[in-house]
This record gives C-alpha cells, sequence and structure tokens, in this order.
C-alpha cells in the first residue's frame, strides 16, 4: 500500500486490522520510545516498517478525515480542514481568491455548509475561511511551529478534481524534502483541486496546506503552518493581502533572511528608507512597532499595510547593541 501514491482512504482501511495485528506494541508507548519508530528512520529497514507506517495513518485517518472538506466557490473547487471547534478552515489563498466570499464547504459524508472567507496572504498562498453554521465541531489540531522538519514523513489529503462521494477522500504518503521559509516541499503528488487540502504529521497534526503543484509530479508544494502561526491575527481580522495590495503600501528596502532570533538583513537597497535610516548588512531586526519579527511574511505584511510616509519604529540588534530607529516609509518603484 504504501508503494502507491495515489489511493482511496476506504483501500487503507479494508487492511487496517490485519496491520494491527502486525504493529509492535511500542507504537503506543510513551515519548521517550518515538525514536524506535519506524517513520523516525532515515530509510525503512523492512516491510514490517512499511507496515508500520501505513498502521500510523490509518490510526489517525480514524478522526482527522472527517474535518478534511471540499471548498466550492464561483471560480472552481479546492479543498480545506477546520481547526478549531468554532469552525475555521486552513485553506489556500488563491482557493478563497478574495475576503467575505460565501462559498460552499462538503465534508466527506456530502453534507453541505456556508463558509465565509476571512483573511491570508498571496506571499504564502496561506487562507482562512469561516464555516458560518454557529455550532461546534471537530477538527484537527495544527502542528506547532517548527514541529516538522526535511526528512520527515508526512500524508496528504484532499478532494482532487472536487468533492466525489462515491470516491471518497484521497490520500498521498511522502516525506519533507526542503522546508525554507514560508514554503514545504514534498514529493506527496498533488492534482488539481487538492489546493487548500492539509498535509499531516504522522501524529496527524497540520504541518502544511497544499499549494502548487510541480511540473515533477512527485515534488510539490505546501504553505508551511508557520505562515498561519505567525500571522494568524491579521489572517482573522484583515482582508486578503494580495500582491497587488502589497504592492500599493509601504516600502522600506531590505533583503533579508529568517533565523532563530529574527530577521537578519543580508542587503540594503541604494537609496531606500532603510538606507537612508542607517540599516544594514548584519543588522538583526526584532520589532516593527512592537511587534516580534519571526518571518519575511510577517515583515513585509506589516510594512506594506502602511502607507508610503508613514512613520514605524524598528527594533535591532547591532554588534549585540541594542537599536530602536524611526523610519519614514517610501513608494515602491516599478523596478522595485
Amino acid at each position: 500500500m504504501i508503494k502507491s501514491k495515489l489511493f482511496d482512504i476506504r483501500t487503507i482501511y479494508s487492511t487496517c486490522l490485519f496491520c494491527s495485528l502486525l504493529v509492535p506494541l511500542h507504537l503506543s508507548s510513551s515519548e521517550e520510545n518515538r525514536s524506535n519508530f519506524p517513520w523516525q528512520k532515515a530509510v525503512p529497514e523492512s516491510t514490517h516498517d512499511l507496515i508500520a507506517i501505513q498502521a500510523q495513518i490509518q490510526l489517525q485517518l480514524a478522526s482527522v478525515r472527517k474535518t478534511v472538506v471540499s471548498v466550492v466557490s464561483e471560480d472552481g473547487t479546492g479543498s480545506g480542514i477546520v481547526v478549531s471547534e468554532d469552525g475555521l478552515i486552513l485553506t489556500a489563498a488563491h482557493v478563497i481568491g478574495k475576503s467575505d466570499q460565501t462559498m460552499k464547504v462538503i465534508f466527506e459524508d456530502g453534507s453541505e455548509v456556508d463558509g465565509l472567507s476571512l483573511g491570508g496572504s498571496e506571499i504564502s498562498d496561506a487562507g482562512i475561511l469561516k464555516i458560518i453554521d454557529d455550532r461546534k465541531w471537530e477538527y484537527t489540531r495544527m502542528a506547532m511551529s517548527h514541529a516538522s522538519k526535511e526528512g520527515d514523513w508526512c500524508f496528504a489529503l484532499g478532494h482532487p478534481n472536487g468533492f466525489d462521494k462515491d470516491r471518497g477522500l484521497v490520500l498521498r504518503v511522502g516525506r519533507i524534502l526542503e522546508k525554507k521559509e514560508e514554503t514545504l516541499r514534498t514529493d506527496c503528488r498533488l492534482l488539481g483541486g487538492d489546493s487548500g487540502g492539509p498535509l499531516l504529521s504522522m501524529d496527524g497534526k497540520v504541518i502544511g496546506i497544499h499549494s502548487r503543484i510541480s511540473q515533477n509530479s512527485d515534488d510539490n508544494f505546501h504553505t508551511s503552518i508557520e505562515s498561519f502561526h505567525s500571522n494568524w491575527e491579521y489572517f482573522l481580522k484583515e482582508n486578503l493581502h494580495t500582491l497587488a495590495s502589497l504592492e500599493e503600501g509601504g516600502f522600506l528596502g531590505i533583503l533579508c533572511e529568517e533565523t532563530a532570533d529574527g530577521l537578519l538583513i543580508l542587503e540594503v537597497i541604494k537609496d531606500s528608507p532603510a538606507q537612508r535610516h542607517g540599516l544594514c548588512p548584519g543588522d538583526l531586526l526584532k520589532q516593527f512597532n512592537g511587534v516580534d519579527l519571526d518571518t519575511k511574511e510577517k515583515l513585509t505584511i506589516l510594512v506594506s499595510s502602511q502607507v508610503p510616509g508613514s512613520r514605524v519604529i524598528f527594533d535591532y540588534l547591532r554588534e549585540g547593541w541594542e537599536i530602536s530607529v524611526q523610519i519614514t516609509l517610501g513608494k515602491r518603484s516599478v523596478e522595485q
């Protein structure tokens, strides 16, 4: 079963009892034995390891599958997953398209409810929906930031080509090939309609949302859960941050990379507001107007949400010294 990249979840369930008899008891043991789990090995060492990986996925499917939905809008179909009791759904920005749009949400059993698109960002392709019906919903938990890493086993769920009750959900198994900033790259095969569906860890938590299909079918991209965690309040309370709207906002003029301690400036654009106010390569940006900076996407959203000419405060470190500077943001030129 694991060798197959694309198959119906019901096919996996048909062998659940058989596999559960073969899986060793340490699969349900305490956290201290996690290093013994077959899915934590660099390479599966036997058929027994593959069966154990399959059984672990089956274990998570029992609850996760109830929370994966098909999302239907005027522009097409996508997928999503319910992540809160009050009906918040993670999906892709290109699935919701815009904020305040009513969309149809279809569960695996065919039941339908209405959802309202909230916010998100086209930078990372993160989007959020909210089920309009006010009741308690079954949901799947989001993984904590930095819970996943390159080489981890994972599995993808979705409704490729739209909802099909006879076929059901489709599951793909793979591993994380690369993790960089707000993007995960895996060999889980994606198809049209999967966009917005969940990428899940082996303990059944959401680590990403399907975003882009590569020309190579075994090399696809997902928005990492870090993007949602970092920008949660903005995604819930503000309209979708489109690339067009971001270009109209304030401009700082730096290139940077994410570190565990903040955003490290790699380059300062000539004649930009950053250069005029003394920012230099090697400076470590810590805060923007008192808000911690942990991702490049958050910095872009915060800066671009200001109008050109706005005065903002950056706190940063230079050679161990804490510095605070007020910067007047500029306007992005065509070349920038």
